[in-house]
């Protein structure tokens, strides 16, 4: 999934032309000041939401993941995994106590994510000032993953006896439940491994990505070097109008806009706890586009061919591979902290587990 993992960061730049045109942005008056105004109209708002999903094919995106794997020895992507990707709708909302565009350096950016496969959202977590909150459906994640997963699986399996935890296990119970449970990011590998699962490097980054998440400095460093960036490389052009809305062009060289965020993000390395954004400056030595979409004259969508991430002679005849952003004011995910949610420790997980394998056998 590293391709994906990739494409998605990139794509994430774009995203962020959103949010740090938002909350202020240069105005710069060239060929992007439709463009960059449409962007403004959102700061007005306290909370924004964005939704992403890729439209195309399963047959598609299992080919895209295939070239993208290179000629490395790791095991041949699953159809399997390609069908979930086509059905996947990731929300993400970003809030704060004022209008967007009234936030200053020293003000921290609230957010909410979900993850759906075209029903109820299955997951999701929320970072509010310096907790974090996390849910999953876990039968319903072992459903649609088919087993391919062991701690879903594992979890899916305590899910079914949760009922039987006694009170001192409630916040464990509530994890299992599907219902919110608050926690320590740091502690992401600890609950992998209370389940039977294992992430180690994984499970430090996605903690170490929450904890920038949290931090006032690093979320304003990254809009600031996301908006120098695009300021220094995007090129805008009129691409003219599709379903009613006008369409701009935004074309970016990919591997100087990564190498400038880099080297821009160097001085994070340290909370990053040395994995850090390196990996920026793989992006592909070639021109990408990203597709605006105002209505109104306000931003409403983006939209971005994830084949354009792949190396050249590894894009032909793929066709397109869009990943589609719709964009608007207010929450589509609860930018609160849960009500009720119980604070969890891993051990609770490994009690529950225990638990668990105690009450079958004496069954």
């Amino acid at each position: 999934m590293t391709v994906i993992r990739k494409s998605l960061a990139a794509a994430g730049c774009a995203l962020l032309l959103a949010v740090s045109a938002a909350c202020g942005g240069s105005g710069k008056a060239d060929a992007g000041t439709r463009a960059r105004q449409s962007l403004d109209r959102l700061g007005e708002w306290e909370a924004v939401s964005v939704t992403a999903r890729i439209e195309a094919p399963a047959g598609r995106i299992h080919e895209f993941l295939r070239r993208g794997h290179g000629r490395g020895t790791r095991p041949a992507v699953s159809r399997a995994d390609a069908r979930l990707l086509a059905r996947a709708e990731v929300a993400l909302s970003v809030g704060a106590d004022r209008p967007l565009k009234d936030v200053g350096d020293g003000d921290r950016l609230d957010t909410a994510a979900s993850l759906g496969f075209g029903g109820p959202d299955l997951a999701g977590c929320r970072s509010i000032g310096t907790d974090f909150y996390v849910r999953a459906d876990w039968t319903g994640l072992a459903g649609e993953t088919g087993g391919r997963h062991d701690t879903v699986v594992q979890a899916a399996s305590l899910a079914a006896s949760a009922d039987g935890l006694p009170p001192s296990l409630a916040a464990a119970r509530d994890l299992f439940r599907g219902r919110w449970v608050q926690i320590d990011p740091e502690e992401f590998d600890h609950f992998a491994r209370a389940v039977g699962g294992k992430y180690g490097e994984r499970a430090q980054r996605l903690a170490n990505s929450v904890d920038l998440l949290q931090s006032a400095e690093a979320q304003h460093r990254l809009i600031r070097s996301v908006r120098r960036a695009l300021d220094r490389h995007a090129g805008f052009r009129d691409a003219g109008r599709a379903d009613g809305a006008e369409r701009i062009a935004v074309s970016l060289p990919a591997r100087a806009v990564a190498g400038d965020l880099s080297a821009a993000l160097e001085p994070l390395e340290e909370r990053t706890g040395g994995i850090g954004f390196a990996w920026l400056e793989e992006a592909p030595d070639r021109e990408v586009t990203v597709v605006l979409e105002l209505r109104g004259g306000t931003l409403t969508g983006m939209v971005v061919d994830l084949g354009q991430f792949l190396r050249e002679e590894d894009s032909g005849g793929l066709g397109e591979l869009p990943l589609a952003l719709d964009i608007a004011p207010g929450e589509a995910v609860a930018v609160k902290a849960p009500e009720g949610a119980r604070w969890l420790d891993p051990q609770d997980v490994m009690a529950a587990v225990l638990y668990g394998e105690l009450g079958s056998r004496a069954r």
